[in-house]
């Protein structure tokens, strides 16, 4: 190692094999420039599991069968993937070993040329620009008050729909694909509930949240439409509309927090009582004095933003093709595009290289990136698209191009292999000087 560094005594629950580095140290920007230099500014990021009291794993995240029920976790079930998240998050779940949650459960760590890792956050404190850019530094710094890549990617995958909820102020977007759902027919059932029904009062509603943990069912999800999800394009779900996501594999983006409001106390995973319908509130956007004050929770809810007959309409987003990053073997699409909300909140990018296929790839702004299919590499990062993963075990899928990859002309993204490469990037938000899908 190029820097005296302390290591921490906590491991992360998946890796107890890597030692993690202590990136609070003086050491820290010297594993910065050991980690950029190894791949050309590709840093790589491991898979982050986590697992949710209240809901039960839909096998899709291609691990191997014996690894989605660890025997730490209390009988809890690893039904996600933090790709890239930056700040702690909120699951519930004890880490049977130490009788806390999972050290560092979710947030993104990078592996070194050495076989340790280290936090991406660390990372990003060394050196913001190096890693981030001015930009997104600047953006991060006025949202957040210190750098911090300000957009999480993850992979929800659950055997049921799980809970009708709400988040008060994360929005979030969807990218619902064939890569993560084998075998899935276009003409699926499987479909997310979205909002309130236009007849529903807000007394009807009250009635319903007031009898939570009261009787057999609250019913909330009867007073809910429901909508098909289609494959292969993206969703928005802005911050503040009820919604119960559909049980199929999903990816997802949103804004660099965690935290949300169970609004159903019956799933098929299990009864779910008033205090954790509040758990994950942050105090800032739900007062603790007001958990389980229904009229308030009445009060607070935006009617018609979840009664908008042209909900779907709205934020729907239909696969388009990517001009800028198409052509020569390369097939293009932009999944999310288009302002949220009323801004360039984040936009999803897949590519398709066919075999033999290179590219050269300069976007804008630096990006998350997995893997959804093929092997090849993206800078001198070898990846490949991987089944049957063992915990503990590292796999080559999921990386991150820096701003220094980019000030030294983008990255090569070559397929290798005999099947097409897809990979798919998340971007931040402003990353782009023209919005995608705007004229």
């Amino acid at each position: 190692m190029a820097a005296s560094t302390s290591i921490l005594a906590d491991k992360l629950h998946e890796y107890p094999k890597q030692d993690v580095i202590d990136g609070t140290g003086s050491g820290t920007a010297a594993v910065l420039d050991d980690c950029l230099n190894q791949h050309g500014g590709v840093l790589q990021l491991l898979h982050r599991y986590a697992g949710r009291t209240f809901c039960t794993p839909g096998k899709r995240l291609r691990l191997d069968d014996a690894s989605y029920y660890p025997d730490y976790m209390n009988g809890t079930g690893l039904d996600e993937i933090w790709m890239c998240c930056t700040v702690p998050i909120v699951t519930g779940v004890i880490d049977t070993r130490t009788n806390k949650a999972p050290f560092r459960e979710g947030e993104a760590h990078v592996l070194t040329p050495d076989g340790q890792v280290i936090s991406l956050q660390d990372l990003i404190t060394a050196d913001p620009h190096a890693v981030m850019g001015e930009k997104v530094t600047a953006f991060s710094k006025e949202m957040f008050g210190d750098p911090t890549w300000p957009i999480v990617s993850k992979k929800f995958d659950n055997l049921n729909p799980i809970p009708d909820h709400l988040h008060w102020t994360k929005w979030e977007v969807y990218d619902i694909n064939s890569f993560d759902n084998p075998g899935v027919s276009p003409s699926h059932y499987h479909t997310t509930a979205m909002g309130l029904y236009s007849f529903v009062t807000k007394d009807q509603f009250l009635d319903c949240m007031k009898s939570f943990g009261k009787t057999e069912y609250n019913g909330i999800r009867h007073l809910a439409p429901h909508v098909m999800m289609k494959l292969d394009d993206g969703f928005v779900m802005p911050n503040g509309v009820l919604h119960s996501p559909t049980d199929l594999c999903t990816h997802e983006l949103h804004v660099t927090m965690d935290e949300h409001f169970l609004a159903e106390d019956l799933t098929l995973d299990g009864r779910i009582g008033a205090a954790d319908a509040f758990y994950a509130c942050r105090e800032e956007d739900y007062p603790k004095d007001k958990h389980e004050d229904w009229e308030y929770l009445v009060d607070k809810l935006d009617f018609a933003a979840n009664q908008d007959p042209d909900f779907v309409l709205k934020n729907s987003r239909p696969a388009i093709t990517a001009e800028e990053f198409a052509g020569n073997g390369v097939d293009a699409k932009w999944i999310v595009y288009g302002e949220i909300l009323g801004d360039q909140k984040c936009s999803i990018l897949r590519l398709t290289l066919e075999p033999g296929a290179k590219t050269t790839f300069r976007p804008e702004c630096p990006a998350l990136f997995h893997t959804n299919g093929g092997s090849g590499r993206v800078g001198s990062l070898e990846v490949r698209y991987n089944q049957n993963m063992i915990l503990g075990e590292l796999y080559s899928e999921i990386g991150f191009i820096t701003q220094t990859a980019l000030n030294n002309g983008g990255v090569e993204i070559e397929n290798t292999g005999k099947d097409p490469l897809v990979l798919t990037f998340d971007f931040p938000q402003n990353a782009h000087s023209k919005t995608p899908g705007t004229k």
